[in-house]
């Protein structure tokens, strides 16, 4: 009898954990739609779940006394006003660091993914992350205070940087432009202020999620190029970011250029010759251009001629569009996307670096795989970062296991 009422209270136990687990994956997976935006109603969250009315209702019930939703009356059309569903602003933030070779952008978003205040930090990369997390969590403080939020309120951090990221372990991997920063833990920095977990990606991932997120349209499989001082791309597969085994999917600026002009190009980055990112980035292309007598130091040099019309510029653009399209060539008839997105500084000669790309694209590519895609420019340039570390600071605190500890 005993051994019979052991085993009876051990499943009801399992059954309530079971039930617990049941009830914050559907708790998680309705705010995420209110917090998105996708729904503002039961009816909304109803058929985008596949959940009863009588459950959307339950669990709505438990995510406001919790005081995570609010609700209030939206507009008539003739009946009874909808109640509509949105985020308790009071619930919490989350932090977005976008992080740069010279200076970084920091952000704190609410949990609709909102940019509420945003802030530059100046970064001297050879001193170390130590020193740039000192400057960062002091700017980061002086912006929450200006939003009256404390640091207990922040619900989640995200941090971009250039180059590998071990994402599961939320550290830098060999940045070449950050010197130091290879395996460097900031959740450790972040611990002297709050408990809030975070997380660490690639910026051009974060790009991309911040770019697929914030269009109107659907988008299942996208391409984000980041074209600054060197190159990055970001995935987007069925919706969500492809990292790959390693984390390192859309490290497009190693792959090898064809042809032998560009076999004596060594690449700093992973010292091979002949990467894309040799060749295409925007010192490299500034020193070719001072070469030829242009006054270009800098990719702003650059990027400020073209704008003025100099024929030498606009042809280096172009031919970097061209090499850019060479790989993307190839990742189309791979990937398959619907759309490619170019952002970063040169992102601001859209017609001729568009041409370019788009001119080799289209001859290269199978016919079937450019009979629908788009190739263009983003319009959110300098938020992405920013917006998609916050989209993914967002979705992990509102997350089974993030509610879990946040509740």
């Amino acid at each position: 009898m005993s051994a019979a009422f052991a085993g009876s209270g051990t499943s009801r136990a399992v059954d309530g954990v079971e039930s617990a687990h049941t009830g914050l994956r559907e708790h998680s997976e309705l705010i995420t739609h209110i917090a998105t935006g996708r729904a503002s109603s039961k009816s909304d969250l109803a058929r985008l779940t596949g959940l009863s009315r009588t459950t959307v209702s339950k669990r709505l019930e438990g995510l406001t006394r919790r005081g995570l939703l609010t609700t209030h009356l939206g507009g008539s059309t003739g009946g009874r006003p909808a109640v509509e569903l949105g985020v308790n602003p009071a619930a919490g933030v989350v932090a977005a660091i976008d992080v740069g070779a010279a200076h970084c952008r920091v952000g704190v978003l609410d949990l609709g993914v909102r940019l509420l205040a945003d802030s530059y930090v100046d970064i001297k990369p050879d001193a170390g992350p130590e020193a740039a997390m000192d400057e960062i969590l002091t700017v980061l403080e002086e912006l929450l205070t200006g939003l009256d939020r404390r640091w207990s309120e922040v619900r989640a951090v995200c941090i971009g940087v250039p180059g590998l990221v071990d994402a599961e372990r939320a550290v830098p991997m060999w940045p070449w432009t950050l010197p130091g920063w290879d395996g460097f833990r900031p959740q450790a920095a972040f611990s002297r202020m709050c408990d809030a977990p975070v997380l660490v990606d690639n910026d051009a991932n974060l790009m991309a999620l911040g770019e697929h997120r914030s269009r109107a349209e659907a988008v299942d499989h996208m391409i984000f190029v980041k074209f600054g001082s060197a190159l990055g791309c970001g995935i987007i597969s069925n919706g969500t970011v492809h990292r790959g085994a390693n984390g390192i999917a859309g490290e497009i600026a190693h792959v090898r250029l064809r042809g032998t002009d560009y076999l004596d190009q060594l690449c700093t980055g992973c010292g091979n010759s002949g990467c894309l990112r040799a060749v295409v980035n925007g010192t490299a292309i500034a020193a070719r251009l001072a070469e030829e007598g242009l006054p270009t130091r800098t990719k702003h040099d650059v990027i400020s001629l073209a704008q003025q019309g100099e024929p030498r510029v606009l042809r280096a653009v172009r031919e970097a569009g061209e090499r850019i399209g060479e790989v993307l060539a190839i990742l189309v008839c791979f990937h398959n996307p619907e759309l490619i997105v170019i952002g970063g500084a040169f992102a601001a000669l859209q017609d001729d670096l568009l041409a370019g790309i788009r001119s080799v694209v289209y001859e290269r590519a199978l016919a079937q795989a450019t009979r629908r895609i788009r190739i263009e420019t983003t319009v959110l340039n300098a938020d992405l970062g920013l917006l998609g570390g916050g989209h993914l600071a967002v979705e992990h605190a509102l997350s089974p296991a993030g509610l879990a500890t946040w509740l």
